[in-house]
């Protein structure tokens, strides 16, 4: 395929036609094209399945390199490798993809890319808090840990904090807060809140027998006020298959799955690194304490799992490189040509990599002597992660909150804000997948206020541990919380009373969160609304004024 009468010096060109024909050479050691494609193939061929990596590696291939996406960074990756019609399955990718993938996440290492603010923070909460939790000690029990998450019910509570974390954390000498107890009461919120302010690690574990509601609403919402804290997910890819001694229905499980995608997310994006092992993270938690190390800085050497810059969109590079591909290829079997070198999209990927990675006068020279289509797609490329004067998209409300059965965003929402000509961002999607995660919460974050709508038709437990993770973050939120009433039905399914009482239960929690943080809750679609177009036109007074 490569038949190039120039090969520039330091660049190993394979005439891939030649070698690959003779069965000793696999198909992606044809793709090596210089010492960077060379290296990463060291590592993707530690994972090939039949010149591919499958999803589950994918992670471990990353770390291999020194480089750590998140969950949800793979899944959008994966995603984004079939959007543009990948040769694999949906859950592989090519080394050319590969190549293109690590070169894009290790860019934003390169430029330490920052977390931008979401434009509808209003304070910023990174050392917030601090001197208040320090005053209440003077008041409180003085203890390290509190010990959140799942508690189970009287029939079958949960025995992870009296069988392995207590006895792990006495013989430490740490002190710690237990909060379970046999019969949960409304007061018990505002006692909770209390313990966890003084407690310097907040340390929750959410088992596969309970829905835990309540507690994911906490871990994002805490997450956001940039506490440290160390999750376990038991069981993450396993669905809650029974709650109580009672079985979960097929939508449950799913909206219960989703929710914890969610929150994965939301913990990862913030560089937080989840467990799947109660031992794991407790001798983290010790390091912790003991010896002053950040969660952020935990690494696997201490038995965690890190993550760099989770806040990324990397797959869209994919996405990019093959519309810019497709834009100059000059002939129907989807190989762009020049002279006498042609490449397909996957070898393409590795020229590419492997030029950008290249000093900028060797590049230069590389793509002139090569091929000129790569000259200009190389310069086009450089040209996109420079900073340049574009106007930034800006929505002035997010419609975030319950879909499915709930139509209050055509019936109410959407026709108020036309009448009143606000702008708004509608996240609802015909099929919602998790690998969707990452770009939702991009778009979310161009959204002045986020209104978040809990109907009392829905379980809604993905939007209530958004809502609460930017309750936490100090954004500025509208709340409507429906409770949910006896004989609810959803999708055409009863709630049990156990079942009720658990989502009630984290309305009741982020009820909580949102007045203590000042963001108004209301039980009513039209005045949340109402409220929502009364903070932006204040928004818009206070930049005309200035």
């Amino acid at each position: 395929m490569f038949r190039c009468s120039t090969q520039p010096q330091g660049v190993h060109m394979v005439k891939m036609a030649d070698t690959c024909s003779g069965g000793k050479t696999t198909e992606s050691e044809c793709r090596i094209i210089g010492s960077y494609t060379r290296d990463l193939h060291s590592v993707f061929k530690r994972y090939d399945d039949h010149g591919r990596i499958k999803s589950c590696n994918l992670r471990k291939a990353f770390n291999d390199l020194h480089l750590y996406p998140s969950y949800s960074q793979i899944r959008e990756m994966v995603h984004c490798a079939v959007e543009y019609g990948s040769p694999c399955d949906a859950d592989h990718v090519t080394f050319g993809e590969f190549c293109v993938l690590v070169d894009e996440l290790q860019h934003h290492y390169d430029a330490a890319t920052p977390c931008a603010l979401p434009k509808s923070i209003i304070r910023n909460k990174s050392a917030s808090g601090s001197a208040a939790r320090r005053s209440r000690k003077e008041s409180l029990a003085n203890f390290q840990v509190f010990l959140g998450g799942s508690c189970g019910c009287p029939k079958k509570p949960s025995t992870w904090r009296h069988d392995v974390a207590i006895p792990f954390l006495k013989k430490e000498n740490i002190t710690f807060y237990n909060p379970q107890v046999n019969t949960w009461r409304p007061e018990l919120v505002e006692l909770e809140d209390r313990a966890k302010n003084v407690a310097e690690l907040l340390f929750f574990v959410i088992d596969n027998n309970t829905r835990s509601v309540a507690s994911l609403c906490e871990i994002a919402y805490l997450v956001g006020c940039k506490r440290q804290i160390i999750v376990v997910f038991l069981g993450f890819d396993e669905a809650v298959e029974e709650v109580s001694l009672e079985k979960t229905t097929d939508r449950e499980k799913m909206d219960i799955a989703r929710a914890r995608n969610v929150l994965m997310d939301i913990i990862e994006r913030n560089s937080i690194p989840v467990f799947s092992d109660i031992q794991a993270a407790l001798r983290c938690a010790a390091v912790h304490l003991k010896h002053g190390i950040r969660v952020q800085e935990l690494s696997a050497s201490h038995g965690a799992v890190p993550v760099k810059y989770g806040h990324a969109l990397v797959g869209e590079a994919l996405l990019k490189l093959r519309e810019s591909f497709n834009s100059i290829t000059g002939n129907s079997d989807g190989r762009m040509s020049k002279e006498d070198t042609s490449f397909s999209f996957e070898e393409f990927c590795c020229v590419i990599t492997e030029y950008k990675r290249k000093k900028q006068s060797m590049a230069v020279s590389l793509a002139s002597k090569l091929v000129a289509p790569v000259s200009w797609l190389l310069a086009k490329l450089r040209g996109s992660s420079k900073p340049c004067e574009v106007l930034e998209e800006v929505f002035d409300v997010y419609l975030g909150g319950s879909c499915g059965e709930s139509n209050w965003r055509e019936d109410v929402a959407i026709p108020l804000l036309k009448r009143e000509g606000i702008s708004y961002l509608n996240p609802l999607v015909t099929k919602w997948s998790d690998y969707l995660i990452p770009m939702q919460a991009a778009e979310r974050e161009k959204c002045r206020l986020l209104l978040f709508t809990i109907a009392d038709c829905t379980r809604a437990i993905g939007a209530m541990v958004e809502a609460g993770y930017y309750i936490g973050l100090g954004c500025r939120v509208v709340l409507c919380l429906e409770k949910l009433q006896p004989y609810t039905t959803i999708a055409g399914e009863q709630m049990t009373s156990t079942a009720l009482k658990d989502y009630n239960r984290g309305r009741v929690y982020l009820s909580d969160m949102a007045s203590r943080e000042g963001a108004p809750v209301f039980e009513n679609v039209s005045e949340s609304l109402t409220s929502a177009v009364n903070s932006i036109r204040k928004l818009d007074l206070a930049l005309d004024v200035k």
